[in-house]
């Protein structure tokens, strides 16, 4: 879900992160862990991808109050080489262990040239733009994908097909650039929503093809692969901290001229979007152009809410004591 049509409030980003915040505190999360993961969740609302942003504090409010999420996890590295690291959530939500696995990724490709992390055992860890975008401050390049770690067939209905055996994991790629805009391809790995499906494939078979292709890599490195936990810790008690993320950051300057190869982004992003945009839109976009545009305006006009999006947050806030900032 991109940016809302109708939207009937506006909210700066200060009041929107101090709300939520709050709300974490009261449902147990420390101070600094909740100002973590409400600072990712803003910033997700600031490019117009509400369904990734605040909108899932219902969500995280009812794991933390169910216990299937940790409010309190100790994370911990539970492998490490030169280049490489994999990270233990301890059932906590997953912002929180992919950060530590932003910086550690930092740290090991710029002294290394190239660093590959893995996270398991933990929930959701939202937009992997958030984790991509801070490697591109550092001028790092990178890959991610996330998935769930517990794989089994899909229920056999009589619709049932092998588009079924895998669900929505994410997919990202970051490339920084001179100046403007980087570009990041943070996206669903799944191309083609089910109720879509018959449709697709009888007018566009091979993006159907192509699309399994893409959820199964991100299944099967994200989740089987950096999700996974030895065998005796499978019934662990967080319930619902059965995600993975692997995250792959390298430097450009292993294969020449970093600035050059930056400006050279910078100019062929830029005439790419000086182009005609495709049919039926009104501008030329690439990947995370036009959210880098909406987190520079919205800075200072304020993240525009639609009705149901302030409702989810006001019932959440009245839930957990806390005074929406409107």
């Amino acid at each position: 879900m991109e940016q809302s049509a109708d939207p009937i409030l506006r909210v700066m980003p200060d009041d929107l992160r101090a709300m939520i915040t709050e709300i974490l505190q009261r449902v147990g999360v420390p101070e600094d862990e909740a100002a973590c993961i409400a600072d990712c969740l803003v910033q997700v609302d600031m490019r117009g991808v509400f369904s990734h942003g605040t909108r899932a504090m219902r969500r995280y409010v009812d794991e933390y109050r169910s216990g299937t999420i940790n409010r309190r996890p100790a994370l911990s590295v539970v492998r490490e080489s030169h280049a490489t690291a994999t990270l233990d959530g301890d059932g906590g939500l997953g912002y929180l262990v992919a950060t530590r696995a932003d910086e550690i990724a930092v740290t090991k490709a710029l002294a290394n040239d190239v660093a590959m992390v893995g996270t398991r055992h933990h929930g959701h860890v939202g937009s992997l733009g958030i984790y991509a975008r801070r490697l591109l401050h550092d001028s790092l390049a990178c890959f991610a994908v996330a998935a769930t770690r517990d794989w089994n067939p899909p229920e056999r209905r009589p619709d049932t097909t092998i588009y079924d055996a895998v669900g929505y994991p994410a997919m990202c790629f970051g490339v920084p650039s001179a100046e403007g805009p980087p570009f990041v391809l943070d996206m669903n790995a799944n191309l083609f929503d089910r109720s879509a499906l018959e449709l697709a494939m009888a007018h566009f078979p091979a993006g159907v093809f192509k699309g399994l292709g893409i959820t199964y890599v991100a299944t099967l490195l994200g989740g089987l692969l950096a999700g996974a936990l030895p065998a005796g810790d499978m019934g662990a008690p967080y319930t619902a901290a059965t995600r993975g993320l692997l995250l792959i950051a390298f430097r450009p300057d292993v294969f020449g001229d970093p600035a050059t190869f930056r400006e050279h982004v910078t100019r062929v992003m830029s005439e790419s979007c000086d182009l005609p945009p495709l049919p039926g839109e009104s501008s030329a976009e690439l990947a995370g152009t036009l959210e880098w545009q909406r987190e520079r305006a919205w800075a200072d006009a304020g993240v525009p809410l639609d009705r149901s999006h302030v409702e989810l947050l006001e019932d959440v806030a009245r839930e957990t004591g806390v005074a929406a900032p409107w």
